[in-house]
Order: C-alpha cells, then sequence, then structure tokens
C-alpha cells in the first residue's frame, strides 16, 4: 500500500504580521549650496585611526608642522575606532605645538564613521555658529602630510573650488618595489588635474560638509566617492589639483576590507601573475 502524504491543513487563525520599520532615507540636499563669502579662520583635520599605535605619532607630528605654516587655528580630531593598542593613548600624550589634539573614542567599525566622528568633535569644539569659517581637512592615521598641505587645500579654496581632493603617494620605505611602480604606472596624475579621490586628503568647506550630509556612518567602503558625487549634486564647487599630496603607507593588509591597501594587494598580486 502505498502512502499519500497529504499537505498541512493552513490554520484559519488570522496571522498578524509584524512591519518592520522603515529605513531611514539618506540626507537629502535641499537646496544648491551658496558659499558665504566669509574667510577661513578655523581648521578642523579628522583622522579616523584602528589599531594605529606604530603611525599616529607621525601622522600628527607631520599635521603639527602643517598647521604651524597654515595661520589658522587648527584642531587635530583623532577618532580610535574599536582599538585594541595604544592609540588613543599615545595620541592623547602627544605634547603638540601647533595644532591642538582632540582624542575620541567610540565602535564605529568604519573609516566613514569614524570621519564623521571626528568632525562633529571638531566643529563641536570650536562652535557650529563658525561653520562658513571652518575648513575641514580629511586624512589617515598611516599618512603622513607635507608641511604646505592645508596652505595649499586653502589656497584652491580661495582660487576655484569649496572642496579639494588632492592626491596620494606611497611610502617608499615600507613599499616593495615592484608594487611602488606599478601603482605610479598606473595612477593617473601627471597634468594640473587628476580624476581621484581619497578620503586621506581630502578638504571642504564645513557648511558646504553640512549640506551635503557630511560622511555617512554606515558607508563602509568608498565613503569619499559618496561625499563627493553628494557635493556635486548639492552645486558644490569642487577641484582636484595635483599639487595637493600626502603620503600613505604601502600596506596591503588595510584595516577596511576593499579598501585602499585591498586595491594595493590586488596589484601585487597581478604582479606576480606576471
Amino acid at each position: 500500500m502505498t502512502l499519500i502524504t497529504l499537505p498541512a491543513r493552513r490554520s484559519r487563525r488570522r496571522q498578524t504580521r509584524v512591519r518592520r520599520p522603515a529605513r531611514p532615507l539618506p540626507p537629502a540636499i535641499t537646496a544648491p549650496y551658496v558659499a558665504i563669502e566669509s574667510p577661513i579662520t578655523h581648521v578642523v583635520v579628522a583622522v579616523p585611526a584602528r589599531n594605529e599605535a606604530a603611525s599616529i605619532t607621525a601622522c600628527l607630528d607631520s599635521i603639527d608642522l602643517a598647521a604651524a605654516a597654515c595661520g589658522r587655528s587648527v584642531i587635530a580630531v583623532v577618532a580610535a575606532d574599536s582599538c585594541v593598542d595604544a592609540t588613543a593613548d599615545i595620541a592623547r600624550r602627544r605634547t603638540p605645538e601647533c595644532a591642538t589634539t582632540l582624542v575620541v573614542e567610540g565602535s564605529w567599525r568604519s573609516a566613514s564613521g569614524a570621519r564623521g566622528a571626528a568632525v562633529a568633535a571638531g566643529l563641536g569644539a570650536i562652535g557650529e555658529l563658525l561653520a562658513p569659517s571652518v575648513w575641514i581637512a580629511n586624512t589617515d592615521a598611516d599618512c603622513v602630510v607635507p608641511v604646505d598641505w592645508l596652505r595649499r587645500q586653502l589656497h584652491h579654496c580661495g582660487q576655484v573650488g569649496v572642496a579639494v581632493a588632492g592626491i596620494v603617494r606611497l611610502d617608499e620605505s615600507c613599499t616593495h618595489p615592484s608594487v611602488a611602480a606599478g601603482f605610479a604606472a598606473l595612477y593617473d596624475a601627471d597634468g594640473p588635474l587628476h580624476r581621484h579621490v581619497h578620503g586621506a586628503n581630502l578638504g571642504l568647506r564645513a557648511d558646504a560638509y553640512e549640506v551635503a550630509g557630511g560622511w555617512r556612518p554606515h558607508t563602509v567602503v568608498g565613503e569619499e566617492h559618496d561625499l563627493w558625487r553628494r557635493l556635486a549634486r548639492g552645486g558644490v564647487a569642487r577641484v582636484q589639483p595635483t599639487d595637493v599630496v600626502v603620503t600613505t603607507s604601502g600596506r596591503r593588509r588595510g584595516r577596511t576590507r576593499g579598501g585602499f591597501a585591498s586595491n594595493l594587494l590586488r596589484l601585487e598580486r597581478a604582479l606576480c601573475d606576471d
């Protein structure tokens, strides 16, 4: 005898559907950005850091020198993100000469979230009402900026753009020569302008930053491109000069999968395959 299994009868009891909360909409740009004729008097340098005890001192030292050369009041904010090393303690113990140093700690677990927290802390320390007079410069904790870094960003702000995206160079002292050569061959930055956007070398006026919605905390990869596009949609004048440079480490194991270090790792593997 063959047994036939019948489908279970559906209960006639009415099921209550649980509605999931709607996802929040991204910050809307309500109106085109209108630049306010206000001189830049303050600079906030945002530095996200995750387990960067080995590099944070050199980074902050370089920012301090750039602060001395730019002629503005500068506050460098280190956002220590989920650190299990001494990054935050080292940054706090360091004695700055020109740039005030502020350290905030949290578990944002993304460069974008840490950048946003650093900017918020810096603007809070300066005062929100001064936003049109504040320049926000962004870099990374494994980077070293040149003495003229802030001065060049502010120069381009006064000449052309309200937002400035510079370029990066690899630290040759910690980068394999083949990777450095391959990067230089692929990285198009020969003329006065370029097409790259790096969170490690991005500056903009604080009022434009606020109009665009700032750094989005849940953007894990490509946060700089996301912000750059929103600035364009908001009518913010942007410029990408090749004379604004920072030096970044050539490490191939970064803090975020899919980030800059991952690109260098893919380049290294491609060179090995060849």
